[in-house]
């Protein structure tokens, strides 16, 4: 199937081309490709920080492990989740509902009042771990989208949230990264790209309950 192709093309890309950038209409894609992810309950508990100032992304490369790709991608997307997760994101989502549906708020009472006991029910803790899961849906989501569109990309665990949180002055946001996408056109160096994939057969992969 022709919708498999991008899958097929894409690869974790750790050597960029400098000399070539993603295009503000090909980030506005990616950008609208996970704002329109699906996400638990329609609530949306991150953002998608990006990073396009070459010298702020030579300064992350030591809190990416010294990952140079950093440095070489056109963009580094950085997925946040929210620290603060409280009813006001209940009553902004229903606000919005309301106005995209032209809905008075007692139609969409009973779905708030869900909503809200199941997000009073949950400590803090468990609401990263519920808002980080929901990102990485999204994450996936931009990648699929990026490989469509034939932009390279490299999802990545291995930095410093903490230290990405200070230099991208997120706390204030009330925001800590929890995944970083550095994004661009791979480079003729890299290797990878060209190799089969290395994935279990659909017999390892796939269990089948009658």
């Amino acid at each position: 199937m022709k919708i498999l192709e991008p899958l097929k093309w894409r690869a974790a890309v750790r050597k960029f081309d400098t000399s070539k950038d993603v295009s503000d209409v090909e980030l506005e894609a990616l950008l609208d490709a996970g704002n329109l992810t699906a996400t638990s309950m329609g609530l949306q508990p991150f953002k998608i920080v990006v990073v396009k100032n070459k010298t702020l992304q030579q300064e992350l490369v030591p809190l990416s492990y010294n990952q140079q790709h950093v440095a070489e991608a056109s963009h580094i997307l950085v997925f946040a989740i929210e620290t603060d997760i409280n009813q006001d994101n209940v009553d902004r989502y229903i606000e919005r509902a309301m106005e995209l549906r032209n809905l008075p708020s007692s139609a969409l009472e009973g779905y708030k009042n869900s909503i809200s006991q199941y997000m009073s029910s949950m400590s803090s803790d468990q609401k990263q771990v519920w808002a980080t899961k929901q990102t990485y849906i999204a994450l996936g989501t931009v990648m699929t989208i990026a490989a469509e569109l034939k932009i390279d990309s490299c999802a990545m665990e291995g930095f410093d949230p903490v230290g990405y949180q200070k230099m991208l002055n997120l706390e204030s946001e009330n925001l800590m990264p929890v995944v970083i996408l550095p994004i661009g056109f791979r480079s003729n160096e890299e290797v990878m790209a060209s190799l089969p994939k290395v994935r279990k057969t659909r017999d390892e992969f796939v269990l089948e309950v009658d």
